[in-house]
This record gives structure tokens, C-alpha cells and sequence, in this order.
């Protein structure tokens, strides 16, 4: 066993390190939040730490990703550091990262005297956003919104299945617990509530995280046929959902029903939202994050589905890639081979969040820097394309890997929606509104998005940004006393397609790869 010692803003928290045991392990296991997108598995290099003392081996795995300056300082991979002798050590990840987060409306500033409230909660695979309504009102009084810390075990839903399968589920299971009821104390105290006061709390998220926060084994979740443990409409107690401690002990908890192993809840709730039960008209919802989500059809029939889009639209797998923080490059412009970019905040930019990116891939597109195979002009090729100067000097650039990232993260998009329209087989004229939710969808640039080939350009003048139909969803079922009704229709409405066997899915995929005109 060796003694870590963790240095933090001139605080000293020591922490023991069993034999065969990573620093990334351990610094979970104490509930210290580092960002680990790739599940602690060397991929993505963000559990940055920097040795102060004692000795920690350079991996094969530190040199892939690390310079050899960094080496020299003695900055290493958190989740490929195993020590063999006592440390000390300082993390260069932010402990929590602030993610441009959409939750409701701000409240308004005359609000009505309530006697009872409802909490309405989106968990996200990134991010969790939650709201206190009035229910007399139905008036937003609150919003909270904070990263979703299970982020520490992977960035996508297969990262965490993994870690629950290999013995993680209750540290997963006790964090998302954990970060609800930090929020839903912080709503309380905010508004200058008794608990009691709260008679209802109603949580939409994918099936992952619905299994992650029951504490259900995801051992099915991962391999075929895919079943889950429980997607029906789940109530109980706010000690039986959400665990013993603080909080709103008499307050039911309800999670909304899910339509499959990977259209959960939070899809449900976002066609409810955009009302798609009482919906004459075809539509279209597209929920864009680490998982494309969509959906098509009308309120007698409608088609859903999922596809791997990979965390390149969260700023992951991305050279410069970060989540949607003050510093974050949102926006993109090349003029005769120089870029202009603006960042989240207006502050010094750090690096890409997923709307940067979308945004750089298409200018390198339009000036001609990415050929339509998706090669970087050779002038870039090597170290890849600069867009800023980092406030270390250093440059931040976008490389042909990234490149390559974003091409399969829009292909799969595009490839899956395209899919599920000819499994409609309804003519695009009869398609109304093509619904963008998420964060990423409310921030894109839709003329790029469309300019790359993620979104169709025959509905270019259909798109309409929803935000976050999920908390939305969420929101209408704690207020519409119908509202459970209205969700049991769309799940007997909606009818899944599979896309990992599907040849036209496979046919679409490969075409869409390209950066072409899109006619």
C-alpha cells in the first residue's frame, strides 16, 4: 500500500493506495471528481496529475499522449499511475467542470405565494438539470444544474455500463444519488422552503442512468438481446428512489418510463414535451449529445432509435476537446486561412466544446482545408490546423484525427435519422417540425450542421431548437394530471429499429461519411 499524498489550493488530504490499485481509483474511491471520459482506460488524457514527490513510473500509454515536456514535469495519466511508493501529487483537472447546462427559464420576478412544490429532474449521461415548480402556479421558481459526476467512471452510457459490470455499480449508484439529493437540497434552501413543502419529484434520463440510480445490475444492458431490468413507470419513496439522508422524506418519486434499452425516459419525456400524443402531424425529435436519439411519427405511430455518435459533440475524443465551459471555442471563422473564433464567456480560449467543433470542421470544409474524403490539407496534416493561442501559448489546434472524429460521430447521426425517415415512409413534404433538443442542439450553428451533412438540408427550414425537452417532459408530468396517460400512449405508439443489423443503416453510413454537397 502506498500513502498518496494530494496537494490542493495549499490544503493536504492523504489518501491510501492499495497494492495493484491506480491513482484515478483512488481518488474516486475517496470522492475526489476527476474527469476520466475514456472510463479510466488511457485513452482521453484528461485525469491529468503532476508529481511533486516520489517516484511514478512514465507508461507507454503517458508518452502517447503526453509530451515529452510534460514527462519532464512530471505531469502523468491518473488512471495509468500505479505507485509503488509514497507520493505527492496535485490534479490539473478541474474537480467539477461548469458545463453551459440548459435547464428552465430563469424565474420570473414576480412570483405567486405557493403551498406546494414539485422538483422536476433531468439526469443526463453529462449533466443534470433540475427545476421547483409551483404546482398551484405552475410557475419555474428555481433551476439547478451541476455536472453529473458518474462522469469520473466514463463519458458515455457503454463506459458506465462496463464499470458497473466490473463492480463499480454502487459507487455509481451512490453518486448520482449523491448529486440529486446535493440539488434538491439546494433548490430547498434557496427558495426558503420546508421540505415538506415539496409533495412531488418526477426524474427523466436515459435507461443507464435510470438502472444507475435503482442500483439494478446493467449486465443486460451491454450485450444482446439488450434487456433491461425495469423500464415501466418506477414510484416510491424519496428514501426507496434516491437513498436514507436529508431531503423531502415524504415526498413520492416517480421516473418516467423508458421505450427501450437506449430510448429511455428522457426521450419519452421529450416527445411528450413537443406532443407528440395528441400530434396529427409527422415530426421529427433529435436529441444530440454522447447518444443520437431520435424519433419520427405522429401521435398513431412513431419510430425510434439510437446511435453511437461517440462524445466528439461534448468536446470528447477531441485533441482540444473540452465540455461547454467559460473558455470554450463555440465559434469559428476562416478567412484566407486564418481563424477568428469566439468562446463561451468571452474568455481566454482553452479549447473546443461540441459546437466548436461542428463549427471548424465545416470552415475547414468550405475553404477547402478538408477535402471531401475528410484529409487534412497537407500543410496541416502533421500538427494540425491552428484556430488560437491557449493562455500558456500554446496552440490550440484541430488535427486530422479530430477530423476523422467528428466524421463518424455525423455519420452515424445522419446515417440513423435517415434510416428511421425510410423506415416511416412518409414523403418529406408531409414531415413538419424536425425538433433539435439537448444543449448541443439549442447552441449549433444549423447552417453548419446542415453544411457538414449532420442534418438534412430538405429540412433546413423545419428545425426548431426545443432545449431541454427532457426536463420539459419532466415538468409537464409533474403539472398535466393526464400527463401519465399521455406518456403510456407514446410508449404503446412507438415501435424501435435496430440499427447494428440494418444494411440500409450500414449503406447510409458509409455515404454519409463524406463531406459532400448535400442535395
Amino acid at each position: 500500500m502506498a500513502v498518496i499524498t494530494l496537494r490542493e489550493q495549499g490544503q493536504e488530504r492523504v489518501l491510501s493506495c492499495k497494492e495493484g490499485q491506480s491513482i484515478l481509483d483512488t481518488l474516486l474511491e475517496n470522492e475526489i471528481y476527476a474527469s476520466a471520459a475514456c472510463g479510466g482506460r488511457g485513452r482521453c488524457g484528461k485525469c491529468r496529475i503532476r508529481l511533486l514527490k516520489g517516484e511514478l513510473p512514465v507508461t507507454a500509454g503517458d508518452r502517447k499522449l503526453l509530451k515529452e515536456e510534460e514527462l519532464e514535469q512530471g505531469i502523468r495519466l491518473s488512471c495509468l499511475a500505479y505507485p509503488k511508493e509514497d507520493c505527492v501529487i496535485r490534479l490539473l483537472v478541474q474537480k467539477d467542470e461548469e458545463f453551459d447546462i440548459l435547464s428552465e427559464a430563469a424565474a420570473s420576478k414576480e412570483l405567486p405565494e405557493e403551498k406546494e412544490y414539485g422538483i422536476a429532474v433531468d439526469i443526463g449521461t453529462t449533466t443534470l438539470a433540475m427545476v421547483l415548480v409551483g404546482l398551484e402556479s405552475g410557475s419555474t421558481h428555481r433551476s439547478y444544474s451541476a455536472v453529473n459526476r458518474q462522469r469520473a467512471y466514463g463519458a458515455d452510457v457503454i463506459s458506465r455500463i462496463q464499470a458497473s459490470n466490473e463492480g463499480k455499480g454502487p459507487e455509481l449508484t451512490a453518486s448520482i444519488r449523491q448529486d440529486l439529493k446535493k440539488g434538491i437540497e439546494e433548490l430547498i434552501r434557496e427558495e426558503g422552503i420546508w421540505p415538506e413543502a415539496v409533495k412531488k419529484i418526477t426524474i427523466a434520463g436515459n435507461t443507464t442512468m435510470g438502472h444507475l440510480l435503482m442500483g439494478y445490475s446493467c449486465e443486460n444492458l451491454g450485450v444482446y438481446p439488450f434487456r433491461p431490468v425495469n423500464i415501466d413507470v418506477i414510484t416510491g419513496s424519496f428514501e426507496e428512489i434516491l437513498g436514507a439522508g436529508e431531503g423531502c422524506p415524504d415526498c413520492p418519486v416517480t421516473l418516467l418510463p423508458g421505450i427501450s434499452t437506449y430510448v429511455g425516459g428522457d426521450i419519452l419525456s421529450g416527445l411528450l414535451s413537443c406532443g407528440f400524443d395528441d400530434s396529427p402531424e409527422f415530426c421529427v425529435l433529435v436529441d444530440l449529445g454522447t447518444n443520437g436519439e431520435m424519433a419520427a411519427g405522429n401521435r398513431d405511430r412513431i419510430l425510434v432509435t439510437s446511435t453511437a455518435a461517440g462524445p466528439a459533440f461534448e468536446g470528447g475524443n477531441i485533441s482540444w476537446g473540452m465540455g461547454s465551459v467559460a473558455g470554450a471555442i463555440c465559434n469559428v471563422e476562416i478567412t484566407q486561412g486564418m481563424a477568428s473564433v469566439k468562446t463561451i464567456g468571452g474568455k481566454p480560449p482553452m479549447g473546443l466544446c461540441g459546437t466548436g467543433v461542428i463549427e471548424t470542421a465545416a470552415e475547414l470544409v468550405r475553404c477547402g482545408c478538408v477535402d471531401e474524403t475528410g484529409r487534412l490539407d497537407e500543410a496541416y496534416f502533421k500538427e494540425g490546423f491552428p484556430l488560437a493561442k491557449a493562455p500558456d501559448g500554446k496552440d490550440i489546434v484541430f488535427t486530422q484525427k479530430d477530423v476523422r472524429e467528428i466524421q463518424l460521430a455525423k455519420s452515424a447521426v445522419r446515417a440513423g435519422l435517415e434510416t428511421l425517415l425510410k423506415r416511416l415512409d412518409v414523403p418529406a413534404e408531409q414531415i413538419g417540425k424536425v425538433y433539435l433538443a439537448g444543449g448541443f442542439g439549442f447552441h449549433m450553428n444549423q447552417e453548419k450542421a446542415v453544411e457538414i451533412g449532420l442534418l438534412p438540408k430538405r429540412f433546413a427550414d423545419r428545425l426548431k431548437t426545443v432545449g431541454n425537452s427532457s426536463l420539459a417532459g419532466a415538468i409537464r408530468y409533474l403539472l398535466d394530471p393526464d400527463a401519465p396517460e399521455k406518456a403510456e400512449r407514446i410508449r404503446k405508439a412507438a415501435r424501435e429499429v435496430e440499427l447494428s443489423s440494418d444494411s440500409d443503416f450500414n449503406e447510409f453510413y458509409m455515404e454519409y461519411m463524406y463531406f459532400e454537397p448535400d442535395i
